[in-house]
């Protein structure tokens, strides 16, 4: 008997591991490009269809956020709660998470539900990943960004702009990315069976920490 039969979880990590090492997806512009203040912007990026390496991930993040600073010197999102947040991760260690793109900030942790802010650093972008079990919903609450997600049904990734009040709803399985053009505040819901953090599937991640921009 094999080791995938013999161990049924195991054998779905592997198939899963096996179906990202050669992941490609094309990119649907069509909801950025539909507001004519971004439609240069997603002309300009479609040319960077599909990724398919990590490459190709972290180039097109980068060329996202430095054709968005063309455009918007002075940005176009505003914020209130974002440096408080940053400065919290920043110098406290409770209820945080450090990282290359800015942090979380946990404000409920009751299994499986969690709530938490994700603060994202212009310049900064999370990883192309996916859950297996975890749903959640996005809420967008200050700054501005943009969004890579497969909808229901789907076959390419949608990007689209992320603004305050626009909410997403990723369920299990649909592969997703943020990208913060300016710095971005998002609020998450979700409810996490495997417990937080422990159902992150990294399909192409960043390549070190983000640089801010100007």
């Amino acid at each position: 008997m094999a080791a995938a039969e013999q161990c049924p979880r195991r054998g779905a990590r592997l198939n899963i591991e096996r179906t990202l090492m050669r992941a490609s997806f094309d990119l649907d512009h069509a909801k950025l490009a539909a507001d004519p203040r971004f439609a240069e912007i997603a002309q300009k990026l479609s040319a960077l269809s599909p990724i398919n390496s990590r490459e190709s991930f972290n180039r097109y993040c980068r060329e996202a956020c430095r054709l968005w600073n063309d455009a918007f010197r002075d940005g176009i999102g505003e914020t209130e709660q974002f440096a408080k947040l940053l400065h919290q991760i920043e110098h406290t260690s409770d209820n945080v998470i450090r990282t290359g793109w800015g942090g979380v900030v946990i404000t409920l942790h009751e299994h499986p539900r969690v709530e938490k802010y994700l603060v994202v650093r212009k310049g900064g972008y999370l990883a192309l990943e996916m859950h297996e079990q975890k749903d959640e919903r996005l809420e967008i609450r200050e700054g501005a960004g943009l969004v890579l997600w497969r909808p229901p049904n789907e076959r390419s990734l949608t990007v689209e702009m992320m603004r305050p009040g626009a909410e997403f709803h990723l369920q299990p399985g649909m592969e997703h990315c943020l990208i913060g053009t300016e710095d971005l505040l998002v609020f998450e819901r979700s409810v996490d069976p495997k417990g937080m953090d422990q159902d992150l599937i990294f399909i192409y991640e960043p390549d070190a920490l983000a640089a801010s921009l100007p």
